[in-house]
This record gives C-alpha cells, sequence and structure tokens, in this order.
C-alpha cells in the first residue's frame, strides 16, 4: 500500500476494508456514504448493503485527495474512474510490485473481496453475516468466497469447548444407585 500513489491506494483501502467488487467501489457516490456507513445496492445481485466505515478505512478516506467528482474515489486528475482506467493503473502497479518480488503473481481486485469473505470466515464468522457484509443473497456464495479459509484454529477453539463442555456435563452427572438393567425377577408371577 506503501507504494500506490494516494488516489490508488485510497481505492484499494475502500476494496479490502469493506469486500466492495471493484465495479461497486469505483461507481460509489459520495451520497452513499453517511453517518459512517457505506449503503449501496450490489450491482451483480441487486443486494442491499450497509457497511460500516471501519477506522482503518476512515483514516484512507481522509487521506484522500480532494476532488470533485461525484463519486467517492477519483483519478488523479480529480475524475470519476473509469472501470477500464483503474484497471490499466492496478495492472501496472501489480506487475511492478511482481517484479519487485513485493507480492505473489496472480493478485487481482477480485481476489482482495475472497480476501476479505476468507479473514471473516476464519474469525468465525458465519456465511450469512458474510453473505449480508458482500451483498450476497445466499450463505453458498460467502461459502464459495471463502473455500480456502484455514479453520484449524477455529475448530482447535471449537474442541477445546467441545472438551471443556463435555468435562463439565460428566462433574454434573451423579451416578445412580440404581440398576438400569431390567430386574427380570419383578416381572414373573
Amino acid at each position: 500500500m506503501g507504494k500506490a500513489k494516494p488516489h490508488v491506494r485510497v481505492a484499494l483501502a475502500l476494496m479490502m476494508n469493506t469486500g466492495l467488487d471493484p465495479s461497486d467501489a469505483l461507481r460509489l457516490r459520495n451520497d452513499q456514504v453517511d453517518d459512517g456507513t457505506i449503503w449501496g445496492v450490489r450491482g451483480k445481485t441487486g443486494e442491499e448493503v450497509a457497511i460500516p466505515v471501519s477506522p482503518t478505512l476512515q483514516a484512507a478516506l481522509n487521506r484522500m485527495p480532494n476532488h470533485d467528482a461525484e463519486t467517492v474515489l477519483s483519478n488523479s486528475r480529480g475524475e470519476a474512474w473509469t472501470y477500464n482506467g483503474f484497471s490499466t493503473v492496478w495492472y501496472r502497479f501489480k506487475t511492478a510490485l511482481e517484479n519487485e518480488g513485493l507480492i505473489e503473481k496472480g493478485l487481482t481486485l477480485k481476489g482482495l473481496r475472497h480476501t476479505v469473505a476468507t479473514t471473516l470466515r476464519e474469525a468465525g464468522l458465519d456465511e450469512r453475516r458474510i453473505a449480508d457484509l458482500l451483498g450476497q443473497k445466499t450463505p453458498s456464495m460467502a461459502r464459495h468466497y471463502s473455500r480456502s479459509a484455514n479453520l484449524a484454529d477455529k475448530n482447535r477453539e471449537t474442541m477445546a469447548t467441545l472438551e471443556e463442555e463435555n468435562r463439565r456435563r460428566a462433574e454434573s452427572v451423579k451416578p445412580s444407585q440404581k440398576s438400569v438393567k431390567p430386574d427380570r425377577n419383578k416381572d414373573q408371577p
């Protein structure tokens, strides 16, 4: 991020801190950010989103160069980004970082959306909550976006919870003095 020009840095920060699709991020209008929340509609699905602006994102927005575009993001001339314009700038920036060995090949803007979903899944959020943030109609899309999540640490926590709960229940169960085995002699006349 430190190597990105200010108008590119804020665009990346917006995508990385919200999970917005690149197209939605570039089209986001100033009037859609109100009282610390991004109010919008996901372009692909038509789903409404309400994304709180995190302190990290707010700091990036505060450092954004002033401009007169109706969109939150603008290019170096202060005009709204076109998708192709941003894609070209992104490609050049990404290629330079790859050549310097600072990032692996294959990083995409859409991949930032997957990273948000994966991060939230690894943190233990359920698929419905992730889908709501990303403006996805179904939790299955959140599952798809977060399919590479490493859940080993979360599963360790889950197993520790299970272990503790089993221990607690074993302590609270008092063995009965009566046998649970039926007395066959009682049933005979």
